[in-house]
């Protein structure tokens, strides 16, 4: 076996010590807070608890099901193909996956402090392949150091809860070691890769990721001295491997972008008034250690140490970095500094929106830009071995204590047992629609937005940032409670919801008394016309919507038991139900409107006695289509819209990558 050299030995080392010591920080913490498994306290907290973990279990089910496309655990259906790109796409779910359901929570934060790890890992090796001198014996502390300072950052310690944004975090650095080696070597398949990965798990933030990396890649090739042309042809290679990581992703990508173009926060646009978000005082404050952290509203979290924003300070005054490459970052990192400070600023980070709560999104990419600029600093200053160990260590100390400190007395933290304080009652509940092809259940307490994805039973209650405007307004316009505004609905049952929306199985609020809705309509039915033309939104009450919704479902002027039987009498008899296709027949006894309680979103498509019919939105959200009096077979079939398009794009992309790396390897 061939023996490692010093040099070796000592980058491996560092590597080791890079992603165990954010590993053990985490730990301690996890014991002094008493997070599971040493306690009774679990980081499915805030986010975590009414997005995130119901959003895993369902995900989770729907894997096992293999029913990935669509989900009807929410707003009467939706999309659980982009939800899952926007929230749940992270590859290293499925380790948690594989675990039984009663470990799944250790096995949530085990897998945060993994990812923390991988941060400092990862950030490690882009320094030790960019600076051959930091990787030495006098200077591998610095490595160690400013690693630990990105991986216990205050925005990864703050955001903890927001399990989707952690992939990037750790993603990041080797996407930008990515273009530091296209921009070198003149190879594209580490870039194009980590691109591709950082897209696929979180594509919110790797849009951030995507317009930081234009700006790197520009940097890179404006600090260094070369011909136009030369440049020219990196901004091609550049271009082939961004559009080739973007056509990898595109399956998840298309799909995503299309269902939230339909959410309220697509239609919210700048207000063209330019304001100061804050004040250079303010985000000094943000630098320093031991500061409180911002949750929902505040400054942004920009700690990584003071002492590296020193060594970055003092990098702009070092006589061996060249001043072309000390002006170019100036402008960066203010460039960086004023968008962030800024509406116009934060608008455009966010993707041509303004994020509701959580502040500064993109103020990761800033303690990234500052790290890499104190590592600059590290390598050019020349510090003796003593000087270098003492900076290292105050640095990974404070870096240390501070997440200690936020870890343990300022991240949300809930009780294990309200999480799962249901788990018994909810089994046997959402057993009741085993009988049934198909069955939706309410709960008359649901306070907790996403208990049916949590619970995996077809409910009402949803909250998720893909949620439709048309879905928000429909809940909200017949009298339903929010929790978050345009991305959230809670149901407050009533006789007409329950009976529209079919909701058979009803669980009251002790936990314990279930009833049966013997009223509750199957899940199309015959309907008169004047549904189409109905706009909830008219009526000042919800009650008075539900009402009219009423009226203009309804085939006949009798009592509500007459009418409910004569819809019960014109609606379908299901033979087969599955998530993404429903079959079943119908006898209608005139004319009318083929109504369903399923959402309206461009991907479910009607067929009546074989032939594909149009479908048109009822009620401003639900889907219908026009039906002729008699017997008619009919089926119903959704396709994820965009996804096929989104299929196409992404095996050219795999096609092109591969052929980059046979290329690149051959």
């Amino acid at each position: 076996m061939k023996k490692l050299t010093e040099d070796k030995k000592i980058k491996y080392l560092t590597l080791a010590y890079c992603f165990v010591i954010p590993c053990f920080v985490v730990l301690i913490s996890y014991v002094i807070r008493g997070i599971e498994p040493f306690g009774g306290r679990t980081l499915c907290s805030m986010d975590g608890f009414s997005q995130y973990y119901p959003m895993l279990m369902n995900m989770d089910e729907a894997l096992k099901n293999g029913e990935v496309f669509y989900s009807f655990n929410g707003a009467l259906g939706f999309n659980l193909w982009a939800q899952s790109a926007y929230y749940t796409n992270s590859p290293l779910w499925l380790l948690v996956y594989m675990i039984p359901h009663e470990w799944q929570i250790e096995a949530i934060h085990f897998l945060i402090m993994l990812k923390i790890g991988l941060a400092g890992l990862l950030f490690a090796l882009r320094l030790i392949k960019k600076h051959d001198n930091l990787h030495s014996e006098k200077n591998q502390f610095f490595v160690l150091a400013l690693s630990t300072a990105w991986a216990l950052s205050g925005y990864m310690i703050a955001f903890i809860n927001q399990f989707m944004w952690t992939d990037v975090i750790v993603l990041l650095p080797a996407v930008i070691m990515g273009i530091e080696e296209l921009v070198k070597n003149k190879k594209l398949t580490g870039y194009t890769l980590s691109l591709f990965l950082s897209i696929w798990t979180c594509f919110y933030l790797s849009f951030m990721v995507c317009v930081f990396s234009v700006l790197y890649f520009l940097f890179l090739i404006l600090k260094e001295k070369m011909a136009n042309k030369e440049r020219f042809i990196h901004c091609v290679r550049f271009g082939a491997g961004s559009l080739t990581a973007g056509a990898m992703a595109a399956v998840s990508l298309i799909p995503v972008a299309k269902a939230l173009s339909l959410t309220l926060a697509s239609e919210a646009g700048f207000n063209q008034v330019i304001e100061i978000k804050y004040t250079l005082t303010e985000l000094l404050m943000r630098l320093l250690p031991f500061q409180k952290i911002s949750l929902e509203y505040g400054e942004p979290n920009l700690y990584c140490s003071l002492i590296a924003v020193v060594i970055m300070l003092f990098y702009f005054l070092a006589a061996k970095a060249p001043k072309r490459e000390k002006l170019l970052y100036l402008g960066f990192i203010t460039f960086m500094f004023v968008s962030m400070c800024t509406n116009v600023g934060e608008y455009l980070w966010h993707g041509l929106h303004f994020p509701n709560q959580l502040p500064a999104r993109q103020s990761f990419l800033v303690i990234f830009l500052m790290l890499t600029i104190a590592a600059e600093g590290a390598d050019r200053l020349d510090f003796r071995k003593g000087a270098a160990i003492f900076l290292s260590s105050v640095i990974i100390l404070g870096a240390s204590l501070n997440a200690v400190l936020q870890l343990t007395s300022q991240v949300w933290a809930a009780r294990v047992d309200s999480l799962q304080r249901y788990e018994e009652s909810m089994a046997e509940f959402t057993s009741l629609d085993d009988e049934d092809i198909f069955a939706r259940l309410a709960w008359t307490d649901e306070k907790k937005n996403n208990y049916p994805q949590q619970y995996n039973y077809r409910g009402i209650c949803y909250y998720s940032s893909t949620m439709s405007g048309d879905a928000y307004e429909f809940f909200q316009n017949l009298g339903m409670e929010k929790y978050a505004k345009n991305v959230s609905t809670r149901y407050n049952q009533s006789d007409i919801l329950n009976c529209l929306f079919g909701i058979k199985y009803i669980l009251e609020e002790d936990g314990e008394t279930i009833t049966v809705n013997e009223n509750a309509l199957p899940l199309a039915f015959l309907a008169d016309p004047a549904v189409k033309e109905l706009d909830p939104g008219e009526f000042k009450k919800g009650d008075e919507a539900q009402q009219a919704l009423w009226n203009s479902v309804a085939l006949s002027e009798n009592d509500f038991d007459t009418q409910v039987s004569e819809l019960k009498a014109n609606g379908i008899r299901l033979t087969y139900f599955d998530t993404d296709k429903i079959k079943g027949s119908i006898t209608a006894e005139k004319d009318g409107v083929l109504l369903t309680s399923l959402p309206y979103d461009g991907g479910w498509e009607i067929f009546i006695d074989g032939e594909r019919v149009p479908t048109v939105k009822a009620a401003g959200y639900l889907t219908c289509a026009d039906i002729t009096q008699g017997s008619h077979e009919i089926e119903m079939r959704y396709t994820v819209p965009g996804i096929k398009a989104g299929a196409i794009l992404s095996l050219v992309g795999f096609i092109s990558c591969a052929l980059i790396m046979n290329y690149e390897t051959g």
